[in-house]
């Protein structure tokens, strides 16, 4: 297949903790064709995933850049199921419909979409969005074959503006305020799931429930949230310094911010239009967490265009995916470079089942397939990604637990003999730099799967022997002063 190649040639500098890494194995399994039969008919903000091509795309059109959060004109949502590029659309909704929009309602109580940027895919099928009504309502709708139906759940949040959402697997909802200041100390809320003893979501006269645990946000702007699916790790990307924060703890007992972890572009990333000009600034927006193998994906492109040459010429979207131990991006889904390598160009429109065209890449969700699924605003389109090969050999490594160990160890490969991925597992027990590499029969390192400052924990890492000839292997772990080394057999 065509490689992804980074449209970054020059002029991209990028922070020493922050390495971009491209396996060229990334490709669309579909693009929705923006026609009548099955587009979303207008701009297209953000995707929710339920299952296996089922998902929920939300339709943010607004008429200022400059008041993002004003009602907008036309604001919807578009559910599909066992989707492709021309099929899946379960509701019949006019395209480039005039004044259409959507109301969460149950019984007399209605709440108008307004303001909503992103949402997110939970359990039952439920979508979850987070609305920017005067109360900042959770609204929380269900995809069904019939179309998308209003729950009788909802969360008012308080007065704030609200932007980033996600749910873990238990069911708890992360909502994160826009802007966060030093007058606030409550800008990202965890909310308890759904019938939760003592909850309140779907109770007449309720919807304000306290939430289970906040987190103080530095000043600044926020686009993007994502939880790991036992919450135990939780992930927000802040615009100006184009960085990404990550938390450790739990949505119940609170959390602590995780300093080792660094994500960061560079303040000076610029990239270059069609025509050559320097222009378009890009930082992290929407994310979300694949637990297995254990990778958070965040959507990189400028936010909102007057113009195309004021997003740099469409040329500038990109997925990276983040090592959630270290903050290494591991790999990249260059979006961009893929519409030009399949049209041509970079400002071509949705229309041939593989390409979203205008890329605008401000959101993405994940499935266990795995797959990624990503939208493409001004292509008024959704694209779901494959990856060709085992995901699980992308991470360079992973941690398992962040229980300090008593000892410091590396244990017997599994499974051995193996043929041809072999996962390896170390405990270290303070912050070291922290080297694990493969060596053949005549001592010869034949590659490196860890050379990187890790934090004290459990970790793992794979090993994917797929080019190497049968025989005995040898790994070795160095960390500091201390090394071991083990043995392993290889068996095609």
């Amino acid at each position: 297949m065509k490689k992804l190649i980074l449209i970054v040639l020059f002029f991209l500098m990028l922070t020493p903790a922050f390495i971009m890494a491209q396996t060229n194995q990334w490709s669309t399994r579909y693009v929705t064709l923006d026609e009548p039969g099955n587009g979303t008919g207008d701009r297209t903000s953000s995707i929710a995933v339920v299952g296996p091509n089922a998902f929920v795309a939300l339709v943010s059109t607004i008429t200022d850049n400059n008041d993002i959060f004003r009602n907008f004109d036309d604001n919807y949502l578009v559910g599909y199921f066992e989707a492709d590029s021309a099929v899946g659309r379960v509701a019949q909704q006019d395209y480039q419909p005039s004044g259409q929009f959507e109301v969460w309602s149950f019984g007399l109580d209605q709440v108008l979409l307004s303001g909503a940027w992103q949402i997110a895919g939970g359990g039952n099928s439920y979508v979850y969005v987070a609305n920017n009504d005067e109360n900042h309502n959770i609204l929380v709708f269900e995809l069904t074959g019939f179309g998308i139906l209003s729950t009788e759940f909802r969360m008012e949040t308080g007065s704030e503006n609200i932007f980033a959402i996600d749910v873990d697997t238990s069911g708890y909802v992360y909502v994160v305020d826009h802007v966060g200041t030093d007058g606030k100390n409550s800008e990202l809320k965890i909310f308890a799931p759904i019938n939760s003893p003592g909850t309140t979501w779907g109770d007449a006269g309720g919807h304000t429930d306290t939430p289970s645990t906040i987190i103080d946000l530095p000043p600044g702007t926020y686009q993007g949230v994502a939880a790991s699916g036992d919450g135990a790790q939780v992930f927000v990307s802040m615009i100006e310094t184009k960085s990404i924060m990550k938390f450790v703890g739990d949505p119940i007992n609170g959390y602590t911010q995780d300093n080792s972890f660094s994500a960061v572009i560079s303040p000076t990333d610029t990239y270059l239009d069609e025509g050559g000009l320097l222009v378009g600034s890009t930082t992290f927006l929407g994310m979300d967490y694949l637990d297995n193998p254990g990778l958070l994906f965040a959507a990189v492109d400028s936010f909102l265009c007057g113009a195309p040459s004021e997003c740099g010429g469409y040329a500038t979207g990109r997925i990276f995916a983040i090592d959630p131990a270290t903050g290494t991006s591991v790999d990249t889904i260059d979006v961009a470079q893929w519409n030009f390598d399949i049209t041509g160009s970079y400002s071509t429109g949705s229309s041939n089942g593989r390409v979203g065209g205008f890329t605008s890449v401000y959101d993405v969700d994940v499935s266990n397939e795995p797959a990624v699924y990503s939208q493409s605003f001004y292509g008024w389109a959704i694209e779901k990604w494959v990856f060709d090969g085992n995901l699980g050999t992308v991470v360079s490594v992973e941690q398992v637990a962040e229980t300090i160990p008593t000892v410091f160890s590396l244990r017997q490969n599994y499974p051995n003999p193996f043929n041809p991925i072999t996962t390896i597992e170390f405990e270290i027990q303070s912050s070291e730099h922290v080297i694990l590499a493969i060596f053949d029969l005549k001592g010869q390192k034949i590659t490196t799967l860890v050379d990187e400052q890790l934090p004290p924990g459990i970790y793992r890492s794979n090993f994917d022997a797929g080019k190497f000839a049968s025989g005995i292997y040898f790994y070795s772990l160095r960390a500091g002063q201390s090394k071991i080394t083990k043995k392993m057999i290889l068996v095609k």
